[in-house]
């Protein structure tokens, strides 16, 4: 928290509507996954954090869902509330024991994946790592710049500048991947201690002609190669947000990576409700949002407060669970009822 004062908004769609009380860097990320369209916005007047609380009071006794993001260090500020969930903002991914053979690897791999990187030898693929200064310069401007935009289609997008970037490049590398003699994909990356950790990537002029070709698939599979030359254990795949559903999070977990706490991320985003539509209730259990409960990740499941809570009514959730690498689900309801549901060997 740079500031004591925080901002605030709503969001008014035609079924539903979301307050946002918090530091404002996830405002983009978080409309667009509860709205599906836009929503009409309405900029309320900052607010000092120990007004959160009254603010909170207030809207959810309007039906709103209100969304805090906000250091979980601050939590004084709005203490005695009754919150519905939290969710990290940031996850990651990591990839473990990436030393044992590669056929094991593959193994553990979602099978839609393993296909894909069995197609690559027909690709013609191939990679280097470079720490050249003009190497750099063309990921970031041909590759990094056009390809976040292009991907994210300006919603909810982190597009980094070339300093911070440059910095990790500087204490690891990139890797770039060719396309006969052409570079047309690339990524940061850092060696710590036994772990490679992946940072921003980029495609040649966000062409996604190489994209269907399976150019990422291509990095990721030449990035692993990389870090088992070096000597690496653990691959980090990276930051992710925390719903499954999300198209990079899905992504990831088809190598067969499991979630973590990303650990130098102290904001969280705190939900609140006392009463929710139905139809939002189905928008928050579309999202396959990730709570964190006891060190372990789970799926939020919300349920109309009438629902009989039984755990042979959520048998699908929890297949879908444990697809996405998760513990169980945690089933909610906006009257405060919670029950935590394990999967079977967890």
């Amino acid at each position: 928290m740079l500031d004591i004062r925080v901002q605030a908004k709503r969001w008014v769609g035609p079924e539903w509507a979301v307050t946002y009380i918090g530091e404002g860097e996830s405002i983009e990320a978080i409309r667009t996954i509860l709205f599906p369209e836009p929503p009409e916005m309405d900029e309320l007047q900052q607010a000092f954090l120990w007004q959160v609380s009254a603010l909170v009071q207030k809207f959810t006794g309007e039906g709103d869902l209100v969304v805090c993001e906000l250091n979980e260090l601050v939590r004084w500020s709005y203490q005695g509330l009754n919150t519905f969930f939290t969710v990290p903002q940031w996850i990651r991914q990591i990839l473990e024991d990436i030393d044992r053979p590669l056929e094991n690897i593959l193994a553990d791999m979602n099978q839609s994946m393993r296909r894909k990187v069995r197609q690559l030898e027909k690709q013609g693929f191939s990679y280097l790592f470079t720490q050249e200064e003009e190497d750099f310069d063309l990921f970031y401007k041909r590759m990094y710049l056009p390809y976040i935009p292009s991907r994210h289609r300006g919603q909810g997008m982190v597009l980094r500048d070339y300093e911070s970037i440059h910095n990790l490049f500087t204490q690891g590398g990139l890797i770039l991947v060719k396309d006969g003699d052409d570079p047309v994909c690339g990524m940061v990356c850092v060696l710590e201690g036994d772990t490679c950790v992946a940072y921003q990537m980029g495609v040649l002029d966000g062409d996604f002609d190489l994209v269907k070709r399976g150019i990422n698939v291509a990095l990721w599979w030449f990035m692993l190669l990389w870090a088992r030359d070096q000597g690496a254990r653990r691959f980090d795949f990276g930051g992710s947000r925390a719903h499954t559903s999300n198209g990079v999070y899905n992504f990831k977990r088809q190598w067969g990576t499991r979630a973590c706490i990303q650990e130098d991320r102290h904001t969280v985003w705190s939900f609140y409700a006392e009463r929710l539509p139905e139809k939002l209730i189905n928008q928050l259990n579309s999202l396959g949002i990730i709570a964190i409960e006891d060190g372990k990740f789970y799926r939020v499941q919300v349920k109309d407060p009438k629902e009989l809570s039984r755990t042979a009514n959520f048998n699908r959730e929890l297949k879908q669970a444990a697809a996405c690498g998760l513990s169980g689900l945690v089933v909610l309801s906006d009257d405060g009822e919670k029950q935590v549901i394990p999967l079977a060997s967890s």
